[in-house]
């Protein structure tokens, strides 16, 4: 983008400037639809480990340092919890 400064150097820097900055500002700010699929997949990761947590034996879970009641308990949450 080019820009003619005829009056004064000075502002014409000025705005320059601030479309630069607004420019780098718009382009590192994630989308809505961006933030949203993040979610999605966050979500989708945190209902699996819990399936896989309701699918451990009592061993496994005493392994891990889990009671069976706790895990019960967290694998019954609701995924957006």
């Amino acid at each position: 983008m080019s820009t003619i400064c005829a009056t004064d150097d000075a502002i014409c820097s000025a705005e320059l400037e601030a479309i630069r900055v607004s420019r780098v500002t718009i382009d590192n700010s994630p989308s809505l639809v961006r933030r949203a699929f993040a979610w999605l997949i966050a979500r989708e990761k945190k209902r699996l480990s819990r399936i896989a947590l309701a699918e451990l034996t009592e061993d496994q879970l005493a392994d891990i340092g889990v009671t069976v009641a706790e895990a019960r308990r967290e694998a019954a949450r609701p995924y957006w919890d």
